[in-house]
Formats: C-alpha cells, sequence, structure tokens
C-alpha cells in the first residue's frame, strides 16, 4: 500500500509548498469570472504536479485489479489497421472503445504501458479541469479524490472511467443548459461504455433546484427499481441487454451481494450534510451555480448506492460514479459555507477521519509495474 498512501500524502506535501511559495513570492491564483467575481482558479502550475502523480502511477500500473483482462484485449489486436478493423463487432458492446484501441495500436503505439498512460491522462485531466475551475478548495478536492479511493477506478474500471471524466468536464455543459451538446456528448461516450446514458435523465435532476418535488419522485422512481431491478434485468437480457455491458444480468445479481451497507451509508453523509446546511447554502447558489448541481449529484449517488444494497454491487453498484465525483466540488463548499468559524474544524476533522477509515478499507492492497520495479 506504500503507493497508493504516497498519493494521499502527496496532496499535503505539495501543499506545504504552495504555501511556502505564496508567502516567499506572494503568488496569488489567478482571477477569472467564471460564475462571479467571488470564484477563482487555482494555479494551474501545482494542480498539474499533483495530478501528475496520480497519473504516473495509474498509467504506470500492470497486472492489477482488471487491468490484466485490458491489457490481453490490447495485446490480441491486430497491428494491421484493415484486419483491426475488421474485427470490430459493430453490434456488439462498445464499438467505440474498440475503435480507439484499434487506431492507438495501429497508429501510435504497440506497447499497452503507452496504451494506458494514454488513457490515463485523458481521465486524469478531465477530473483536473473542473476541479481547478469550481472547487473552492482545490487541494482538499484532490485529496477527496484520492481518500474516496475514485482513483482506483481507473486502475479497476478504465473504459467506464473515462466516460465519468469527460462528462464530469463537461459539467458547465449542465450549468450552461447545454442540453442538445451534453446529450451528443453522452451518446458518443455510451460507445465506450453503456452506462454512460444514465447521466441523460440524471441532467434534468442536477439543472432542479435541491431539495424540490421533482428530486424527490426522482427518488421515489430509483426507489422503485431497487424492487424491480432483478426482474427489469432478466426481462431485457434476452433482448435489449444481449450484446451490451450488462450481459448476463441475471447471473451476476444471483453472483453478488450488493452495495456494501456501510459504503452507501457514508455516501449519504453529504447529502444529508448539505441538508441540514441547507439554509446556509442556498444564499450561494446564484454565485455558485455548481453548488447546487453537485448537491443534486450528490444525493443521486447516495441513492443509487442505496438500490445497490438490494440488487447488485456489480451492475447498480457501478452506477453511482457518475454522480459521487461530484462530491469533490461539493465537500468543500459545505464545510467553507455551511459552518462558522468555530464548527468549520470540527466538521473538517470528522469528515477527513471518515475518510480516512474509507481509504483503509477500500485502498487495494496490491500494486504491480514492472517499469518501475515495483511488484508485489
Amino acid at each position: 500500500m506504500i503507493i497508493y498512501w504516497s498519493m494521499l500524502l502527496w496532496v499535503p506535501f505539495v501543499y506545504i509548498i504552495y504555501k511556502a511559495a505564496y508567502r516567499k513570492n506572494k503568488i496569488t491564483p489567478e482571477n477569472i469570472n467564471i460564475d462571479s467575481q467571488k470564484n477563482e482558479v487555482f494555479p494551474l502550475l501545482f494542480a498539474v504536479i499533483i495530478f501528475a502523480y496520480f497519473t504516473f502511477w495509474i498509467g504506470m500500473r500492470g497486472y492489477i485489479m482488471d487491468t490484466g483482462q485490458y491489457i490481453s484485449s490490447f495485446n490480441s489486436i491486430p497491428t494491421v489497421f484493415s484486419e483491426a478493423w475488421a474485427e470490430i463487432d459493430w453490434e456488439g458492446k462498445d464499438p467505440g472503445w474498440n475503435i480507439f484501441n484499434a487506431f492507438f495500436k495501429c497508429f501510435v503505439s504497440k506497447d499497452y504501458t503507452w496504451w494506458l498512460m494514454t488513457v490515463a491522462v485523458i481521465s486524469m485531466i478531465s477530473i483536473m479541469i473542473p476541479l481547478r475551475k469550481y472547487s473552492c478548495d482545490f487541494f482538499f478536492s484532490s485529496f477527496i479524490f484520492i481518500a474516496l479511493t475514485t482513483f482506483t477506478w481507473p486502475m479497476n474500471g478504465m473504459r467506464q472511467f473515462v466516460c465519468v471524466a469527460i462528462l464530469f468536464a463537461c459539467c458547465s455543459l449542465i450549468k450552461d443548459g447545454k442540453f442538445v451538446k451534453f446529450a451528443v456528448i453522452v451518446l458518443l461516450l455510451s460507445t465506450i461504455h453503456y452506462t454512460s446514458l444514465l447521466m441523460l435523465p440524471i441532467y434534468f435532476v442536477a439543472k432542479s433546484k435541491p431539495w424540490q418535488m421533482r428530486i424527490f419522485v426522482f427518488i421515489i422512481v430509483i426507489a422503485l427499481v431497487c424492487i424491480f431491478a432483478e426482474p427489469l434485468f432478466e426481462g431485457l437480457e434476452d433482448n435489449v441487454l444481449s450484446n451490451t455491458a450488462y450481459a448476463g444480468a441475471t447471473a451476476q445479481f444471483e453472483n453478488d451481494d450488493g452495495v456494501n451497507p456501510l459504503r452507501a451509508l457514508f455516501f449519504c453523509v453529504f447529502p444529508l450534510l448539505a441538508y441540514i446546511r441547507r439554509k446556509s447554502l442556498e444564499e450561494y447558489y446564484e454565485d455558485y451555480p455548481m453548488l447546487p448541481i453537485a448537491i443534486n449529484m450528490s444525493l443521486v449517488a447516495a441513492m443509487l448506492n442505496i438500490v445497490g444494497i438490494f440488487t447488485s454491487g456489480i451492475l447498480i453498484g457501478r452506477l453511482p460514479i457518475y454522480c459521487s465525483v461530484y462530491n469533490m466540488i461539493l465537500i468543500p463548499y459545505i464545510l467553507k459555507y455551511g459552518f462558522n468559524d468555530k464548527d468549520r474544524t470540527f466538521a473538517r476533522i470528522g469528515i477527513v477521519a471518515m475518510m480516512m477509515v474509507m481509504f483503509y478499507m477500500e485502498c487495494p492492497s496490491v500494486y504491480h509495474s514492472e517499469l518501475t520495479g515495483w511488484v508485489n
């Protein structure tokens, strides 16, 4: 776990350097009018320093988690493009992913490490951009990315996380109400991972004012999904899902125990805090329009995790990540604007303590990279 703990400790280490540079050279963030004159953009140099370290270890990994399956699939692609193109199953699942891999192997590199690193760079840049633009505490958001073990997704769910990260980078389309552009991107990404389509209905939930009736209607809908999910997947398996990522859904429902209840409970804490502090946060909705979106996304993530308890951790449990990434934006806002100075310290300590427990429980215990010599 040395590698993973080093990623966690990298953030406070860079923070110390940043504060020293701030005091010595009076470095200040670049002011920019994004949502209002109050918003600031974190210095690009330090953002790159933080995420470059994450990207290095994610991109240099070898046979850990399901990366071995990805490597095996990449190595099996023919090096002649006409042959690789002929092997693409257009009626099968996720042809967009196969097209990307074929182009990469035939025209960029046959080395799977460069392929893994390229995907890691795309994912990490897509996460860094909205955090730098919309987080009120970039360091804490980066810490949350590691502490909540979100960093394991580009290693254990690489194909899906590319979609998650790119859609997160497109969060300004939700903020600005550009549904058509957002829908086009979702449809394109659905050729990489079918679950991206979930974001089409969630778009309208995200655009709602927090705690409105339509939010609770959505909760009722997913509660019904919780009851009927298994029969629904059983009915769709032979038809709609036969050639998608959800093929074999019935068997998967029978073979897993659902989302860990402690994990589901953990992700309920953040929307609950937002609700308890809603009066304090509401006055900042206009200045920071990404805040209400993050609240709604956090609530959806919590509800999907609850659904996953009673259905499938393999199927339903993989959906909340599209929304839970917004907790990296929400949590700093809650601490900064939801609490007074006296309570903020205790709230931060409590949240960090919870995240450290989460990190300890869910952090992988194995890292493999032949190129760096870390094999355990």
